[in-house]
């Protein structure tokens, strides 16, 4: 119960890969040279990697969120706060629990997820173009952007992080200015 929870937390909002949100359109099958190609290129991608970079940092914030909702409910709300009066730290070490189980059970997850991002490629592309890109990938430049991307891909994060702080602290301000001049009467506001 606890991991599909936290599933469903995870594809209702996570940062990931469309194909991780939702399931993919039925696609005509894709022949067996063409799905082999493209299998071979998405573990020449390693996607695993990706999606293990991913996971680790979002599983924590996971964590605490089925922490959060699971404290909402009578029967689980007991059982956290005795677990929590007994020491300060084991809040920490639920989420860290949850944490684990939660990379433990997405792992699980991951063939037939490779399999289906696999069959988009194969929908997508020719056996012959899957077998180009994969060549281009074994290329100095190629192999050069797949051993880089997941650094650009952290830095792009991190300046992501950075953009939709500054953003909210302004966008925050701004609204409680707004809601102040046009909701509160005494500021002159008409009531709606």
């Amino acid at each position: 119960m606890m991991r599909r929870a936290l599933l469903a937390l995870l594809l209702a909002g996570a940062p990931v890969p469309a194909l991780a949100q939702a399931t993919p359109p039925v696609q005509p099958a894709a022949d067996a040279a063409t799905m082999a190609a493209a299998e071979r290129l998405i573990a020449q991608m390693n996607v695993t990697a990706t999606l293990d970079r991913v996971f680790v940092q979002l599983s924590p914030m996971f964590a605490q969120a089925l922490l959060g909702q699971l404290g909402s409910e009578p029967k689980t709300k007991a059982m956290i706060d005795t677990i929590n009066a007994k020491a300060p730290e084991n809040h920490d070490r639920m989420v860290a629990i949850l944490s684990q189980e939660f990379m433990i059970a997405i792992k699980r997850q991951y063939p037939a997820y490779l399999k289906r991002v696999a069959a988009q490629y194969a929908a997508a592309f020719t056996a012959d173009e899957l077998n180009a890109i994969a060549g281009f990938y074994a290329t100095g430049p190629g192999a050069k952007a797949l051993r880089l991307l997941p650094e650009l891909q952290a830095k792009m994060s991190a300046d992501g992080r950075e953009l939709g702080s500054v953003a909210g602290r302004e966008a925050g301000a701004r609204a409680f200015e707004r809601i102040t001049q046009e909701m509160l009467p005494e500021n002159g506001s008409k009531k709606s």
